[in-house]
């Protein structure tokens, strides 16, 4: 794989983690501290990745 897909799919991750929290935290399924370490685990990746939206 090359950098370039490897950032897409970290971003990709990230964004799934993140809606996933706020879906968790909408319904209340974990308990508090998972869902929030799970959010920024979330926003944690999609700030890392190089991947960006607009060139």
């Amino acid at each position: 794989m090359n950098k370039k897909t490897i950032h897409l799919i970290q971003f990709i991750v990230g964004i799934i983690l993140a809606l996933t929290s706020g879906v968790f935290m909408f319904f209340g399924i974990l308990p508090l501290p998972a869902r929030i370490t799970i959010g920024i685990v979330g926003i944690g990746l999609i700030a890392t990745s190089k991947f960006r939206l607009l060139k």
